[in-house]
């Protein structure tokens, strides 16, 4: 049998070390089991928290439901002074709901989510975002204010959820007023006046 000459086999293991290369580093880079696609991650994409209710499960008629409570967080100009629940809940399903919430310092209140609709959580009593349009039959009543809400900017602080009897305890974040986004979301002496719904 011939031997192949040299240029022949110089080619013969270029092409076996390219194919080598090749599939070493296509594996690592794509493969799902080694590495996760970042676009799958879930993750809260702000300094707020994520949470959800099931409201229905996938069934042959269709995907589930959820009321999903997102970016929630507390934000309060010093240690142990008021603080107020900013967030958004978000009603995928076709009823309304009515979720209560309440928290330390007296934080309470009650949220009517009408269906396939969402209600933003204290910004619309900001005098600094202006009077926020809720959706039709949308209704924020109580005190999402926690005076004083016990805890350092930095700390969790829990704040309980209930919808039809489900409880959901969610550790929410307390941050102050040094990054420029939330300077005018922190309440002052004129926005913390007992009996005002926010």
């Amino acid at each position: 049998m011939p031997r192949p000459t040299r240029p022949a086999a110089r080619r013969a293991a270029a092409v076996v070390l390219a194919a080598a290369a090749v599939s070493a580093s296509a594996g690592c880079a794509v493969s799902p089991v080694v590495n996760q696609f970042s676009t799958e991650l879930q993750y809260a994409p702000s300094d707020g928290v994520q949470a959800y209710f099931p409201l229905s499960e996938t069934d042959e008629e269709g995907p589930g439901t959820a009321l999903l409570v997102r970016n929630l967080l507390l934000i309060g100009p010093e240690e142990d002074g008021p603080a107020r629940l900013y967030g958004v809940l978000v009603n995928d399903s076709l009823d309304e709901v009515v979720v209560e919430i309440s928290g330390p310092g007296g934080l309470s209140g009650e949220v009517t989510v009408p269906a396939r609709s969402s209600v933003p959580l204290g910004e619309q009593q900001t005098e600094d975002l202006g009077s926020q349009e809720l959706p039709e039959g949308a209704e924020v009543s109580g005190d999402l204010l926690a005076d004083p809400v016990g805890a350092v900017p930095g700390e969790l602080v829990p704040v309980t959820m209930v919808l039809d009897g489900a409880v959901l305890e969610v550790e929410t974040p307390l941050l102050n007023g040094s990054l420029p986004e939330y300077q005018t979301l922190v309440p002052t002496a004129a926005s913390t006046t007992p009996g005002v719904a926010r």
